[in-house]
C-alpha cells in the first residue's frame, strides 16, 4: 500500500495560497450542515513521526468552528485506561450527533506500541485487529462518518526533519519513552504498518494515504478529502430520508413458526425455605472468597440480568451482592436512554460503565434492551435491532478477549405467575412503587416479548458468553440457581487460567 505512493508531490506557496482559502471556507460550510443534520464525524490522523502531523492538524482545525469539535491526543494510557480494554478509551470519546471528534493518533498507534513492544509482533495482534474492525463497522453502521488519514513520509525526509530539529536544539521531548524504538526503526515498522493499513482498509472506513514530504500538498489533500467525504455522507443521509418518507411500514406481523426455547422450560422447580437458607449461606460464603480472587488477579466480572417484569431480577441481584465488598462491585440499573445517550451510538453508554480489572459490574437490564423493548416498542428501526445481534456478540467477544468473565441470566416466569406478583405489588403499600402503568402495557404484549426474547437467546448465546435461563416461578429456586451458576463459572474460569 505504501510502496507505490509518490512522495514527490508538492505545491508552491503561491499554489497553496490560491487553493487553501476556498477549501477552508467549504469545510466550514459542511461542518455547519453536518451539525444541522445530526451527522457525527470522526477524523483519525495517523502517520510517521516527523510527518508534519501537528502542523497539518492545526491548519485543518483553523477551518472549523471549535464549538463543534473535540481534539484528542492519544498517548500512553493512564492508570484507569490500563484497567479497561483498549477500545474503552476510544468508545468513551466518540462524538454525539452533529459533532466532530479528531484523533491526533488513535487506536492504531496504541496497538502498534502496546502489542509490539520492542518490535516483536504480539500473538494477539490478529484478535486486536478484528476488534478494531468491529469497532469501526459498528460506528459506520450506526451513522458515523469515519475518515482515516495516514501521513506518509520517506525515511530520508524523516531523517532530514530530525536533523533540522537537532540543529535548532529543539528536543524531541514530546515523544514518549515507549515510542523511542518506533521513532528510530522506520524499516522495521514499515511492513507492520503496511499490514495494519491493508487489513483495516474497508469500504465504509477506507484509509487515505497522504503524501507528506511536502506539508502544503498534504494540507490540501486532507482538506479536499474531508470535503469529499462529508459531501458524500450528506448525500447518503438525504437519500435515506427520502427513502424512509416513501417507505410506509409495509411490515406485516408474521407468526413465530420457529421452535421456542422458553415455552419448554420447566417452571415447577422449587426449594423449601430450609433448603434455600442452607444453600444461600453456602454460596454467599463462596462469593466472598471468589470476589477477592478476582480482585487479586485483576479479572473483571460482568453479570447481566434480563427477564420478565416481576421475574425476580432485583431479588437475585440483592442476594448476589448481599455479602460482597461494596468497594469492588457496582450495580447499574438500565432504563430508557437520556437525551445525551440518544445522541451517541447505543453501545456508548454501556462501554462507559464496564468494570475495571478486578471489579464486578452487575446490570439490572442491559444492552439487550436494543433487541427487546426497543424492538417491541418500535423505538428503533428493524434494520437497527436486527444488526444489534451481531454488534452485541462482537461487544461481548471484545470484553471476553480482554479477560472479562460475562455471565448472563434470563429470569423466566409464566404469565399467570407474573399476574399474581403484579396484584401482590398493587396490594402491598411498600411495594406499590414497583408496579407501573408501563408494566401493565408490556404485559399486553407478552407474545411479542416472548418472540423477541426467544430470538435474542438463540442469536446471542455464544460459546464464550452463553445464556443461563433461570426458572423463576419459585423465588427460592431462582436465587440459588443464580448464586450457584456464578460461583461455578468463576471457579471454572480461575481453573482454566491456572489460578
Amino acid at each position: 500500500m505504501l510502496e507505490n505512493v509518490d512522495l514527490s508531490k508538492s505545491l508552491s506557496k503561491k499554489e497553496y495560497d490560491d487553493i487553501v482559502g476556498d477549501l477552508k471556507i467549504r469545510v466550514g460550510e459542511l461542518q455547519r450542515k453536518a451539525w444541522k443534520m445530526d451527522i457525527p464525524i470522526i477524523i483519525v490522523f495517523e502517520g510517521w513521526h516527523a510527518s508534519g502531523m501537528t502542523e497539518i492538524i492545526n491548519r485543518f482545525l483553523l477551518s472549523l468552528n471549535p464549538m463543534g469539535l473535540d481534539l484528542y491526543t492519544t498517548g500512553k494510557p493512564c492508570y484507569q485506561e490500563e484497567q479497561k480494554p483498549l477500545l474503552w478509551r476510544f468508545w468513551t470519546k466518540i462524538p454525539p450527533k452533529g459533532k466532530i471528534a479528531i484523533f491526533d493518533r488513535s487506536w492504531y498507534r496504541r496497538i502498534i506500541i502496546e502489542h509490539n513492544s520492542k518490535g516483536k509482533a504480539s500473538k494477539d495482534m490478529p484478535e486486536c485487529l478484528e476488534g478494531l474492525r468491529y469497532f469501526e463497522r459498528q460506528l459506520t453502521d450506526g451513522g458515523y462518518l469515519l475518515i482515516k488519514f495516514f501521513l506518509h513520509v520517506s525515511k530520508e525526509k524523516q531523517e532530514e526533519r530530525y536533523n533540522k530539529l537537532k540543529k535548532k536544539e529543539i528536543p524531541l521531548f514530546i515523544v514518549e519513552e515507549e515510542e523511542q524504538e518506533y521513532l528510530h526503526k522506520y524499516d522495521r515498522y514499515l511492513p507492520l504498518i503496511e499490514g495494519i493499513l491493508e487489513q483495516t482498509d474497508r469500504i465504509s472506513s477506507p484509509w487515505t494515504i497522504v503524501e507528506s514530504d511536502d506539508r502544503n500538498f498534504a494540507t490540501v489533500k486532507v482538506l479536499a478529502k474531508v470535503i469529499e467525504s462529508i459531501e458524500s455522507k450528506i448525500l447518503e443521509v438525504e437519500n435515506e430520508v427520502k427513502m424512509e418518507q416513501n417507505e410506509h411500514d409495509e411490515n406485516c406481523l408474521i407468526p413465530n413458526i420457529d421452535f421456542s426455547i422458553l415455552e419448554n422450560i420447566d417452571l415447577d422447580k422449587s426449594l423449601t425455605r430450609k433448603e434455600y437458607k442452607k444453600e444461600k449461606k453456602k454460596f454467599q460464603k463462596k462469593m466472598i472468597k471468589l470476589q477477592y480472587e478476582l480482585f487479586k488477579h485483576r479479572i473483571p466480572l460482568i453479570i447481566v440480568f434480563e427477564g420478565w417484569d416481576a421475574s425476580g431480577k432485583g431479588g437475585g441481584i440483592k442476594r448476589v451482592a448481599q455479602k460482597l465488598n461494596p468497594r469492588l462491585y457496582q450495580v447499574t440499573p438500565v432504563g430508557a436512554p437520556s437525551q445525551t445517550e440518544l445522541e451517541h451510538h447505543y453501545l456508548w453508554r454501556f462501554y462507559r460503565e464496564i468494570p475495571e480489572a478486578g471489579h464486578i459490574g452487575i446490570y439490572d437490564r442491559s444492552w439487550y434492551g436494543r433487541v427487546l423493548v426497543e424492538r417491541v416498542e418500535d423505538l428503533c428501526s428493524s434494520q437497527e435491532w436486527k444488526r444489534a445481534y451481531r454488534e452485541i456478540n462482537e461487544f461481548e467477544e471484545i470484553l471476553s478477549d480482554y479477560g472479562t468473565i460475562i455471565i448472563k441470566f434470563w429470569t423466566h416466569i409464566d404469565k399467570e405467575e407474573q399476574l399474581k406478583r403484579f396484584k401482590k405489588r398493587e396490594n402491598t403499600p411498600h411495594k406499590q412503587w414497583k408496579i407501573t402503568e408501563e408494566d401493565w402495557r408490556n404485559r399486553e404484549k407478552w407474545n411479542l416479548y416472548l418472540d423477541a426474547a426467544d430470538e435474542m437467546l438463540k442469536k446471542t448465546s455464544t460459546s464464550w458468553v452463553p445464556w443461563t435461563i433461570v426458572e423463576s416461578n419459585d423465588k427460592y429456586y431462582s436465587r440459588i440457581k443464580i448464586l450457584q451458576t456464578i460461583t461455578e463459572r468463576i471457579e471454572k474460569e480461575l481453573s482454566l487460567r491456572g489460578l
